[in-house]
């Protein structure tokens, strides 16, 4: 079945009065402007409740990547950004249990790696500088590791089937063994990350959640909704502190209001205002 709702996403009017459901304001009484200009070819997007039919259809839609560029916002899909790996120094030797996505960072003895391999595993290990030792710290997936400050932090967690956890560790470059200590459980795997403005934080999207955390492990709740975010691919900040997760069909924009509040926008590619579910794919037919 093919489903047209043009008139229900509309790219020009205020989303906090045209899709009050998906597009929910979270700031105080009086709420600073709105940002009306949206990514090129993007529409917003109608609630679950308007369109049951469109968010049946997001779930086996195409997943988007969001970068920054000269401090603009790219939205490509993840099949341009699939298969790269970060590239390890050549010292340093992997063994058959260090598979999966690979995050690295340098520290003041040598390097940490991490591996996500989603539901078949992952790992944390330290290796001296020159290569020569390895210690394996951590069993968890990891998904992505920041210095901020004088901090390195680990975001680890899992999100499959009916698991869905996640912490942050520190690590602690001591002289006799390097060691990691849990500083915050985040109620939900670190999907996608990125450092927040200011380097100073970091921009965590669980399936369920958007946080702010400092290098103290302070938490800040940004979003929470009752739509979970479809398996959140990558987080990006633009110049004026707007946030956008991208995800599986949509796109989630945080934009800054009053205070630590902001206002919430579900984005979607604009072809899809035409959309077909056919044999476990959604396909996009509009202009």
């Amino acid at each position: 079945m093919t489903y047209n709702f043009s008139h229900v996403a509309h790219a020009h009017i205020p989303i906090a009065h045209s899709l009050p459901s998906a597009n929910a304001s979270l700031g105080s009484e009086n709420p600073a402007e709105v940002a009306t200009d949206l990514p090129t070819g993007w529409i917003y997007a109608p609630s679950r409740l308007q369109n049951a039919g469109l968010w049946q259809c997001a779930a086996y839609g195409g997943s988007w990547v969001a970068r920054t560029d000269g401090g603009r916002i790219k939205l490509v899909r993840l099949e341009a950004e699939s298969g790269k790996q970060l590239p390890i120094p050549s010292q340093l030797k992997l063994t058959k249990k260090m598979i999966g996505r690979r995050s690295i960072q340098a520290t003041a003895s040598g390097w940490l790696i991490g591996f996500d391999a989603g539901e078949f595993g992952g790992g944390l290990w330290w290796f001296s500088r020159d290569g020569s030792q390895n210690i394996k710290l951590l069993s968890d997936n990891v998904h992505a590791i920041y210095q901020i400050k004088s901090s390195i932090l680990i975001l680890t967690g899992l999100s499959h089937l009916g698991l869905n956890f996640g912490r942050i560790y520190k690590f602690d470059d001591t002289v006799d063994k390097p060691t990691v200590t849990s500083v915050v459980i985040l109620g939900g795997s670190p999907e996608a990350s990125t450092l927040g403005s200011g380097d100073d934080n970091m921009i965590i999207a669980t399936p369920d959640r958007v946080l702010r955390v400092d290098a103290d492990g302070k938490v800040n709740e940004m979003y929470k909704s009752g739509e979970h975010l479809t398996y959140p691919t990558s987080v990006a900040v633009d110049t004026n502190g707007n946030i956008y997760v991208a995800m599986r069909f949509f796109v989630l924009r945080l934009i800054p209001q009053q205070g630590s509040r902001y206002n919430a926008e579900w984005l979607m590619p604009g072809q899809c205002r035409v959309f077909k579910l056919d044999k476990y794919i959604c396909g996009c037919n509009g202009s």
